[in-house]
């Protein structure tokens, strides 16, 4: 059974830990820019951690390089919510990033880094297979198969073969 229908259950993305400098411009060009640290992302959004507040409902333009990759992402969004947060010993704030207009290529390079934390046991052993089930049954049909297909081939590859005893 899915546990009662949480802010995460109605997620449209798998949600993965990252770790990575976020170039956050106010509105565009020749605006304030902040500096930030992602924590985490799906194709929905983004949480990162700031020195600085980032007011709720700011728009933004946000650039980072893709983990594992050499893809620079430009995108906008737009802060959710705002909260002070303790993050390795330190006090920062908090802020959730809708992205908005989330486009090709940038949508799959998102998915994809998503879907290949999969492949992660730890990832898959601390996020609890209930909560990633919960996850993936949100995305589109074609990555939800994807999804379930790692998960699959994981789940057989720690199953102890059975030799016939004629063998």
């Amino acid at each position: 059974m899915f546990p009662v229908a949480t802010a995460r259950s109605k997620r449209k993305g798998l949600r993965v830990p990252v770790d990575f400098k976020v170039r956050c411009a106010y509105g565009g060009n020749g605006r304030p820019t902040v500096m930030a640290k992602a924590v985490n992302m799906s194709t929905g959004g983004i949480f990162i951690t700031t020195s600085e507040p980032i007011k709720p409902r700011a728009r933004l333009v946000l650039e980072f390089l893709m983990p594992a990759t050499m893809n620079s992402i430009q995108v906008q969004g737009e802060s959710v919510w705002s909260r002070p947060c303790a993050f390795q010993d330190r006090q920062l704030q908090g802020t959730g990033i809708k992205f908005i207009n989330l486009e090709e290529p940038y949508l799959s390079l998102i998915r994809d880094y998503a879907l290949s934390k999969l492949y992660d046991d730890a990832f898959v052993k601390g996020e609890g297979i209930v909560q990633l089930l919960s996850d993936i049954r949100n995305l589109p049909p074609q990555w939800r198969l994807k999804a379930y297909h790692i998960l699959i081939k994981k789940g057989d590859k720690n199953l102890p073969s059975h030799k016939s005893p004629h063998s």
